[in-house]
C-alpha cells in the first residue's frame, strides 16, 4: 500500500467548497514510495517507464489522490487516470479535477461537471530571487510587477504567486480552450491580500467562452516556503 502521509498539519491550502472532494499525500522520491503507490494499484504509463524516479514518485502519487478524490464523489473506477492530450489528465465522464504535486506533496481535487466548468489547483516553492529574476519577463508585465511591490512582496514571493495563480487558471480553462495558452495571455488586475485573492484578466481571446476582458478569481493560501492556488469556474 502507498506510505501514508505522517502530517498535514503545516499545509494551508485555500478553502475548497463543498461540492468538490480532495486527496492528499505526503511523498518521498524513493524506490519504496514508488513500489507502494504501484502496490496500491497506480499503473505507470509507458511513456515514464524510463523516466527519472522523481517524474515517476510525483506522477504516482497525483494519480493516487486524483483517484482517492474521485471515490469520495461516488466514481467506482479504481483506473489509473490516463495522460491526454498536452499531458493533461483524462478523467472520468462526468467528473473533473486538477492536480499538482511538489516539494513533498501531492493533492487532487475533484468535482462533477454539473457543479462546476473547470478546476485548476497548483502547489509552487517559492523561489529563489537568484530564480525568479530571469523568469519576470516571460511570467508577468511591468504593470503586474508594480502590484506586487505595492503590496510589499518580495519580486521572489510575488513572482511564485503569480506563476501558481496562472498555472491553476490554465489547468481550470483547459477544458474549454483545449490547447496551450501563454503565461502572457492572463494578467494580473488587482490582488486583495485579506481575501486572499488574485484577479486574473485575459488579454487574449481563448475560446468563444473564454475571451478578452474575462476575469477570473483565484484563491490562494502560503505554508512553509511555499504557495498553494486555486482557481473555480
Amino acid at each position: 500500500m502507498p506510505i501514508p502521509a505522517d502530517d498535514m498539519t503545516g499545509i494551508i491550502l485555500p478553502e475548497i467548497p463543498g461540492s468538490l472532494r480532495q486527496a492528499r499525500l505526503l511523498y518521498s522520491v524513493d524506490a519504496a514510495q514508488l513500489a507502494g503507490l504501484e502496490a496500491g494499484g497506480i499503473v505507470l504509463p509507458e511513456s515514464l517507464a524510463n523516466a527519472m524516479l522523481k517524474r515517476q514518485v510525483e506522477f504516482a502519487a497525483g494519480r493516487f489522490c486524483a483517484r482517492e478524490a474521485l471515490q469520495q464523489l461516488g466514481c467506482e473506477s479504481r483506473a489509473t487516470l490516463a495522460i491526454g492530450q498536452d499531458r493533461v489528465p483524462l478523467w472520468p465522464a462526468g467528473y473533473l479535477g486538477s492536480i499538482s504535486h511538489g516539494d513533498g506533496l501531492a493533492i487532487a481535487v475533484v468535482t462533477t461537471t454539473k457543479a462546476w466548468r473547470g478546476v485548476g489547483i497548483d502547489i509552487e516553492r517559492i523561489l529563489t530571487i537568484e530564480a525568479a529574476e530571469p523568469l519576470v519577463e516571460h511570467l508577468m508585465t511591468a504593470a503586474e510587477l508594480a502590484i506586487g511591490n505595492a503590496a510589499g512582496l518580495s519580486l521572489a514571493h510575488w513572482l511564485s504567486l503569480v506563476f501558481s495563480a496562472k498555472e491553476s487558471l490554465f489547468k481550470a480553462l483547459y477544458p474549454l480552450v483545449g490547447r496551450y495558452f501563454d503565461f502572457l495571455d492572463a494578467e494580473v488586475c488587482e490582488l486583495q491580500k485579506q481575501q486572499s485573492c488574485i484577479t486574473l484578466r485575459l488579454v487574449t481571446t481563448l475560446s468563444p467562452s473564454c475571451v478578452k476582458g474575462s476575469l477570473y478569481c483565484v484563491r490562494y493560501s502560503c505554508f512553509s516556503n511555499n504557495v498553494a492556488t486555486l482557481c473555480l469556474l
